[in-house]
């Protein structure tokens, strides 16, 4: 009876202990793969490092190489006549690369390059000045003047804005001893208040590179402060001279005044400001480079 208890009693603790060890079966876990390295082709560097300006006649000339012939696209950027322009060389994969991009002054170039990967990397700043025509005085036969009032009576005075365009030799019909001006309108009572306007046809867009504007012979008869501006159609005038500009009305020689119009344009008009309350224009020119 003894041996039978002790033999269960045996029993027992086997089961005990087998049923305290740990499952030697592994728990079921789920690992994400390696994900692929993706080395990045730096031949968008080598490329941009070639890249070489230089100047040509009224464009900025760029040169580059691409010896393994591996695509890139390359973004020109700038400014001109304070608009931000930008040429794309798109997906090019020659081993010598070039392109022209027309500038007509000073300008500062950024430079972005980038390869099949979508890497980028921007080149240093990048300046250069063209080869510039030379600047001419332009031949004004053709062209017309308009002016928001004008003196133009065949009675009294021959003064209306059509004086402007002639020669500046020419003298005044009404007043021969004078070259021929623009005087605006002093018969209203009261008489037409500042600004007063006179616009110039040249008959076809050019772009002009400054205008120069002759006084009358009576300085007490002008205008000291006055603005310039462009247009293609002759309704939407936009400034070409980069704000108010001052005229002394006692030198007869012509004075000179720089525009920068970001177009060609056909028409330019002339708003005084500020001045005599019989104010006169003696002439009108302009030039371009050509």
């Amino acid at each position: 009876m003894k041996r039978k208890g002790f033999y269960l009693f045996m029993m027992f603790v086997a089961i005990t202990i087998s049923s305290c060890k740990k499952s030697s079966s592994k728990p079921d876990i789920t690992t994400e793969p390696e994900k692929p390295v993706v080395v990045e082709d730096i031949n968008y560097k080598t490329v941009a490092n070639t890249i070489e300006i230089s100047p040509e006649l009224e464009a900025a000339k760029f040169v580059w190489q691409n010896a393994s012939k591996k695509a890139v696209t390359i973004k020109f950027k700038y400014t001109t006549d304070g608009i931000n322009k930008e040429v794309l060389v798109e997906n090019n994969a020659d081993a010598e690369g070039a392109i022209s991009v027309p500038i007509f002054g000073l300008t500062n170039f950024t430079i972005v390059v980038t390869n099949t990967g979508g890497k980028a990397i921007e080149t240093r700043l990048m300046g250069i000045l063209p080869v510039l025509k030379p600047e001419v005085k332009l031949n004004k036969i053709g062209w017309t003047a308009t002016a928001s009032s004008e003196i133009n009576n065949e009675d009294e005075e021959l003064n209306g804005a059509e004086n402007i365009v002639d020669n500046v030799t020419a003298k005044s019909i009404t007043s021969p001893e004078v070259p021929s001006f623009w005087q605006s309108d002093y018969n209203l009572d009261p008489m037409f208040p500042y600004p007063h306007w006179l616009i110039i046809d040249l008959k076809k867009d050019i772009r002009i590179t400054k205008i120069g504007l002759n006084a009358h012979t009576d300085g007490n008869q002008g205008f000291s402060e006055f603005k310039i501006e462009g247009s293609v159609d002759g309704i939407g005038f936009t400034d070409i001279a980069q704000g108010q500009k001052t005229f002394n009305p006692r030198i007869t020689t012509e004075q000179n005044f720089k525009v920068s119009p970001a177009t060609p344009i056909r028409y330019v008009k002339i708003t005084l400001l500020v001045g005599s309350p019989y104010p006169c224009l003696g002439n009108f020119e302009a030039y371009a480079r050509q």
